[in-house]
């Protein structure tokens, strides 16, 4: 017994390993723990089904491989291991008792895996621990002798040190690492107690065993809570004191997580005991022999039952629909308004352009909004206006962002009814309650029965670098969402409103507001006060006829990365969304139509449950057809709602400029920051849309879809197939742009070139002063690149820089000199006020895209001052 339960933790432990739940994964720790645990589940005796049910369990639980993520199907997988081990004809005893412990292993994933899930969704919603339970951690502090005070969810404990303001949460009395031990050790000894015992047996023996199980967990829950807390003081007294403190992620790490379930261990093994078989025992006595399990297999009676097992994977299906459908309904005429009133921050209505520039021109959403106008028909509310019903009857989308003043009484009443009687509204607010956004977002939000909280949300492997993906089966809203990075968002309490959260992160910590911070914004260091685990960041919910949507990170909508992977194609699917209408959006129709399958779906798995009890179906079968029923259903309501909902239609298209990532990786900026020590090229691509232009960065055939493909300092190699797209596309009408440096190392840029007659030669570097027409802009380069080939454009000296050329209906630019507009001689930073010298080096690159985005004549622009900055704000104290 005490491999088995040793095995146990393992498999506990891996989902914290495997998952970024905590820490960022670490799929091979992962696989190493969920291997090592197989090992030790050896001993387990399972009874397995015969060679022709083996066969269809197996088949059936191969859909699931497929469509499972990692490590969710590590459990399907290990059942099937086993099952193909059990069923090949392999002359040797080692494989009956491996494939009894994968088996055994992957059901307990299975079970484990349904319980991290559940244990997510809960936690997002709230870390809080309901009362008393506070006070039953303080009672733990104050038996270690640990003067302690409890108020609300915060249990305050003094040290010599400092005041350790600690949370009273989900995850400091029960983490998941030990829920997982108990719902696995619930699973293994109804496992044992179906393969070694008679029938009448079964339940008696393992009810008896569940409440001893449950007793040692419980009992050891406070036991584990008053060794993290004493462990946690010990190592802040023994601290370097001339260092900041910094204790709080030994509750991150997986490793300590799996060391205190030691504790879990030892008491299964000394309170559990292994059930002792009626029949034939191994040379120990305790444990079937492998002929024991095969008789046991070859019951009397039908051993398949195939109406049985399609009535469960039906019943199952059915319960999968009515929890993962989302209905999209029906779409509206598109009309969306954005409220300027009270939002003097994160403002639409001035352009992004090339005369604007400093925080407030990039901390803006005019590019966001133009955006946005290709799919919609998009209006203000403007500052003067008017919230009230005649004014909001003129929109289907309602767009309330980071409000710097609160609404009265009656506008809010009124935004209220717009959605109460079918209208859409997207509320989007940002971290801290800065600028109070908070506040006066929840005067609104509060009335439909959730709230932002006032916390910021740090990602444990890199604070400012938090990655989303969607999930296997998305909201239509995250359905044809790339992978995203959000900057810094504050999180959702759900309250009682009816919905779903359509973005929940994990790997993440939140913290309060720092009031002495002009922005609010704490640093990011682990603090006793922080909640941790999964955050809701985008929620969704209904409220009488309409629909509602609460974003927590404006930040990622600014011009400066509205255009980086993601975050405009979020944007315009969250209107989209709010755009459509479904008459199941009311409560009681939703629960009016959706009664009769779930307990037509009852029934199903009632009889089927019978028939299968009846006919001495395997065990395993029963679970494979409701893992197949799950995977048919989850896959048919994803494609079913990709179908429902595709991506909006461009009714008014902006010239799309496409950044290529097939063969250059030059770094570009994430959120908010430019990457690569300057060596960059991200205020290039934020550049760009100050034309009017819109961005995105896309790889593979893909790269093809714009008006323009830019490519800056390639290096990768470029294949055949790329050059003959490429070739394809410039000729159909495309704009190509190539961008070369002198200290771009292996550069394949002539391999993109030397189809259309141009070549850049980095044999040929000239140094002196930059011209491209009437002694403009006499700017000094170090080095360039000889362009050779098409109609010259820029030169140092006498050697050309700069060339296009037209190729059939496009056009193609080459440039040498793409290091005058790398972040560091761009200034380093989008928020720089440009002095004149700034302005002309810009101009040299406005009046380039220009040229090669349209392809007309290169315009040289007349000289010009730096404007007078305006006043800054306090946002951007930190760069975030």
């Amino acid at each position: 017994m005490i491999r088995i339960w040793l095995g146990m933790a393992l498999l506990s432990a891996s989902w914290l390993l495997g998952l970024q739940y905590y820490q960022p994964a670490n799929w091979p720790a992962g696989v190493a723990a969920i291997g090592l645990g197989v090992v030790l589940f050896s001993g387990s005796v399972v009874r397995l089904p015969d060679r022709r049910q083996g066969l269809a369990t197996l088949i059936m639980l191969l859909p699931a491989v497929w469509f499972m993520p990692w490590p969710f199907k590590a459990a399907p997988l290990l059942i099937s291991i086993g099952l193909v081990l059990e069923l090949a004809p392999i002359p040797r005893r080692w494989p009956g008792p491996l494939a009894r412990a994968a088996v055994a292993a992957g059901v307990v994933l299975l079970a484990q895996s349904l319980t991290m899930l559940a244990y997510a969704a809960q936690t997002a919603r709230s870390h809080e621990l309901p009362r008393p339970m506070p006070w039953l951690i303080g009672g733990v502090a104050r038996l270690l002798g640990i003067d302690t005070a409890v108020a609300g969810n915060t249990v305050t404990m003094h040290t010599m040190r400092q005041v350790y303001p600690l949370g009273a949460t989900w995850e400091l009395l029960i983490d998941p690492a030990t829920l997982c031990f108990f719902v696995g050790g619930l699973v293994v000894l109804g496992l044992m107690a179906a393969s070694t015992l008679p029938a009448g047996k079964r339940w008696s023996w393992w009810l008896r065993s569940a409440r001893i199980l449950t007793v040692a967990v419980v009992a050891w829950l406070p036991i584990r809570t008053g060794l993290l807390i004493a462990l946690l003081l010990h190592r802040s007294l023994r601290a370097d004191p001339t260092v900041p403190l910094s204790v709080m992620n030994q509750f991150l790490s997986p490793w300590v997580h799996l060391l205190f379930l030691a504790g879990p261990v030892l008491l299964a093994v000394r309170f559990v005991r292994h059930p002792v078989a009626a029949g034939p025992t191994t040379a120990g006595g305790s444990e079937t022999t492998d002929e024991s399990l095969r008789a046991r297999a070859s019951d009397a009676g039908p051993r398949h039952s195939t109406p049985a097992l399609a009535l469960i994977g039906l019943a199952v299906a059915v319960f999968s629909v009515v929890v993962e459908w989302n209905p999209v309904g029906t779409r509206q005429p598109g009309r969306v308004m954005v409220v300027e009133r009270h939002s003097t921050w994160e403002p639409t209505d001035k352009p992004y352009s090339t005369d604007w520039y400093g925080e407030l021109a990039s901390y803006n959403y005019s590019a966001i909004y133009r955006y946005c106008s290709q799919y919609f028909q998009m209006s203000r509310l403007p500052e003067a206006g008017k919230i009230d019903d005649a004014t909001l009857q003129q929109c289907d989308v309602l767009v309330i962002k980071t409000p710097t003043a609160r609404y009265s009484p009656e506008e809010v009443a009124a935004v209220v009814r717009f959605v109460e009687q079918g209208g859409g509204l997207l509320l989007v607010g940002d971290h801290t309650n800065v600028f109070k956004t908070s506040t006066y977002l929840n005067d609104v939000a509060r009335k439909l029965g959730f709230s932002y909280r006032n916390d910021l949300l740090f990602n444990v492997a890199s604070p400012y670098a938090q990655w989303y993906r969607p999930p296997v089966v998305p909201h239509p809203i995250v359905q044809h969402l790339p992978p995203m990075r959000f900057a810094v968002s504050c999180s959702i309490d759900p309250g009682h409103s009816r919905g779903r959260a359509v973005i929940r992160g994990t790997g993440l910590w939140s913290l309060p507001p720092e009031y002495r911070a002009a922005n609010f914004h704490p640093e990011a260091e682990y603090r006793p006060e922080m909640r941790y685990g999964a955050f809701i960041q985008l929620w969704a919910s209904h409220f009488g006829q309409g629909r509602v949507l609460a974003f927590t990170d404006s930040t990622i909508f600014s011009n400066f990365c509205t255009f980086q992977t993601g975050k405009a194609e979020l944007m315009v699917a969250m209107l989209e969304w709010l755009n459509y209408r479904s008459r199941l959006d009311r409560w009681w129709v939703w629960l009016l139509v959706m009664t009769p399958p779930l307990l037509a779906a009852a029934v199903l798995l009632i009889v089927g449950l019978w028939l299968a009890r009846a006919r001495h179906t395997a065990w395993l079968s029963v679970l494979a057809a409701g893992i197949l029923g799950w995977v048919v259903a989850s896959w048919a309501v994803a494609e079913v709602q990709r179908m429902a909902m595709p991506p909006p239609e461009v009714k008014n298209p902006l010239v799309h400029v496409v950044v290529d990532r097939t063969v250059s990786d030059v770094p570009l900026s994430q959120g908010p920051d430019t990457q690569g020590e300057g060596r960059g090229y991200g205020l290039l691509e934020q550049w760009i849309p100050r034309l009017g232009y819109f961005t995105s960065r896309v790889s593979g055939p893909e790269a093809f879809s714009g008006n323009a493909l830019v490519v800056l300092c390639p290096t990768r190699s470029v294949s055949q197939d790329f050059r003959e797209r490429l070739v394809r596309f410039v000729a159909e009408g495309g704009r190509l742009l190539v961008v070369d440096s002198p200290d771009v190392a292996g550069s394949t840029a002539n391999s993109l070139l030397w189809d259309f007659g141009l070549a850049v030669n980095h044999a040929v570097t000239p140094e002196g002063r930059l011209m491209l027409a009437d002694n403009w802009p006499d700017i000094k380069l170090a080095a360039a690149c000889e362009v050779a080939g098409g109609e010259p454009l820029a030169w140092v000296g006498e050697t050309p820089v700069a060339a296009r050329t037209n190729f059939g209906n496009g056009s193609v630019m080459a440039i040498g000199f793409g290091g005058l507009f790398n972040d560091e001689n761009m200034g380093s930073h989008w928020m720089l006020e440009p002095d004149t010298e700034m302005l002309t080096q810009y101009d040299v690159l406005f009046a380039l895209l220009r040229a090669a985005v349209t392809g007309q004549a290169l315009v040289i622009p007349p000289p010009r001052q730096p404007q007078v900055p305006e006043a800054p704000t306090t946002k951007s104290a930190v760069g975030r």
